[in-house]
């Protein structure tokens, strides 16, 4: 699913995967170092963007544009001042020829098994690299040409573990990625885990993940986190299926607890993050 701030052709996409079945196929024509460039970081003065953006033009003379009221920010002209603040994501004209014009774009990715959450990566298929225009599942056959053009300007909001599947946010609103990973403990990630063995005693188990749950191979205390088992799974493996909410993102941190809560006995076979937020 693709969401932009303004409406422009093509869809992301990321089919759930077999995780027992070998990564994607490499594209055959990765992103280069133009395409990955994003747009050059805008100043947040007015005047100094305008330098920025008319090469040639002197700060002096786009500063008497600015009062005359030859300069616009998203079609409003009245009230500007050289050291009026902009925003990356805005329309800027100078005598009504737009001279920068930026769209904020925010992918949700069902990530496959065997991508990796990266934006480059001389060994792997990275995230940004199946990001199809038609919303399809890549392959062997995808040209770049069939890949969205914005691709290079994406970071990711959140990383998952190049086996691990489920739900990635990619963006270029830094801002908005800053919220979603460093939320102060506010943005909740949900992940849907099966593990090898049944958690022996869940309802101490679920006291020691609300509680702060002590993980001595990485010598930290996590913050509270709730611990279930899911309702309604039938068949083989239902008895060690869980869902995992936290309100942090540390490296392997679902794995680590599931570890740490068992005393070392049991682990993590399969991991999905099934929501953010």
């Amino acid at each position: 699913v693709l969401f932009r701030s303004q409406a422009e052709d093509g869809h992301a996409t990321g089919g759930a995967e077999d995780p027992h079945r070998p990564p994607p196929h490499a594209l055959p024509s990765r992103l280069d170092d133009e395409a990955r460039g994003a747009s050059a970081t805008l100043p947040r003065r007015l005047d100094a963007a305008l330098v920025k953006l008319c090469p040639g033009r002197r700060r002096q003379e786009l500063r008497a544009a600015i009062g005359e009221g030859r300069v616009s920010v998203d079609g409003i002209s009245d009230g500007l001042l050289p050291t009026t603040t902009v925003r990356p994501f805005c329309r800027i004209a100078l005598d009504g020829i737009i001279v920068h014009e930026r769209r904020a774009y925010y992918v949700l990715l069902n990530k496959p098994a065997g991508v990796v959450s990266a934006t480059r990566d001389a060994a792997a298929v990275c995230a940004v690299d199946i990001l199809a225009r038609s919303g399809q599942p890549t392959d062997s056959s995808t040209q770049a040409a069939d890949l969205v053009a914005w691709r290079g300007e994406l970071c990711i909001a959140g990383r998952l573990d190049r086996w691990t599947t489920g739900l990635l946010l990619l963006t270029n609103d830094g801002r908005f990625a800053r919220r979603v990973t460093d939320g102060g403990g506010s943005v909740e990630k949900e992940y849907r885990v099966a593990a090898r063995l049944p958690i022996d005693d869940l309802g101490a188990a679920v006291a020691a993940f609300a509680g702060g749950l002590y993980l001595p191979d990485n010598q930290r205390t996590c913050r509270p986190a709730k611990l279930s088992q899911v309702a309604g799974v039938a068949g083989e493996g239902a008895d060690r299926t869980y869902l995992v909410t936290l309100c942090e993102g540390k490296r392997h941190q679902v794995k680590c607890m599931v570890n740490a809560v068992s005393g070392g006995a049991n682990r993590v076979v399969a991991l999905h993050r099934s929501r953010v937020g």
